[in-house]
């Protein structure tokens, strides 16, 4: 009887843990790792109620002119995945948790400070 009740309440407390998984907070200013001599692009994601925008920022490295693009509108997946809609198809998002970095649509971005 006892090994039962060990058993059972191991599995209630992996039941809980998984219930309680943390969805990793997307919002803040992402730079492409992708170095290019002449334009620096930054990715701004901003929290809108359960949601998120995603507004892609290119910089001339030159002029210093920025130019923004339209805000695009993301949510989280049951996945965990901040997921974009990119007309043809989704494009996922995902914290990379070893290095921190936002990794999606090919490219890799690091937090910027």
């Amino acid at each position: 009887m006892k090994y039962l009740q060990y058993f059972s309440g191991i599995s209630l407390a992996l039941l809980l843990t998984a219930c309680t998984t943390e969805t990793p907070d997307y919002q803040g200013n992402w730079k492409n790792t992708l170095e290019n001599p002449k334009l620096e692009n930054i990715l701004v994601i901003s929290k809108n109620g359960d949601n998120y925008f995603i507004t892609n920022t290119i910089k001339d490295k030159a002029t210093g002119k920025t130019e923004k693009k339209n805000p695009v509108p993301a949510s989280v997946g049951k996945n965990g995945f901040l997921e974009v809609n990119a007309g043809a198809a989704m494009v996922d998002f995902a914290i990379d948790e070893k290095t921190g970095n936002l990794v999606g649509s090919g490219s890799v971005y690091k937090k910027a400070k």
